[in-house]
Formats: structure tokens, sequence, C-alpha cells
């Protein structure tokens, strides 16, 4: 609990809130500008960056 991974881990958690909620407030201005903003900065997000999925392998599955 008190490593310096943890310490990172909660950090950057830190930051995504605070990034969200701030994002959060840019949509409920309601102006149609930011809010289109918001939406295709998220969407180009994913794009370039969520493209790529993790995939977990169970090695005691294929043990007999």
């Amino acid at each position: 609990m008190l490593s310096l991974m943890h310490l990172y881990q909660t950090l950057l958690h830190i930051l995504q809130v605070t990034l969200s909620f701030l994002l959060m407030l840019i949509f409920m201005t309601y102006n149609t500008w930011l809010c289109l903003a918001v939406v295709l900065g998220a969407a180009l997000g994913y794009f370039l960056f969520g493209w790529k999925k993790s995939v977990i392998v169970d090695v005691t599955e294929h043990c007999h």
C-alpha cells in the first residue's frame, strides 16, 4: 500500500477524475462548439489510443 507504484496510480487517478469533472463542466455550459469539441476529442482519443485491446491468457486452463 505504501509503494511507489501505488502512489503513482493514485496521482494518475486524481488527474483522471479532475479532468473528467472539468470536461463535464465544459459540457454543461451547453455551448454547442465546446460540447462538440469534447465529443470529438473523446472520439479521436478512442480512435488513436483505444484500438489495442488487452488480452488476458489464463495458463491454468491449458494444463491437464
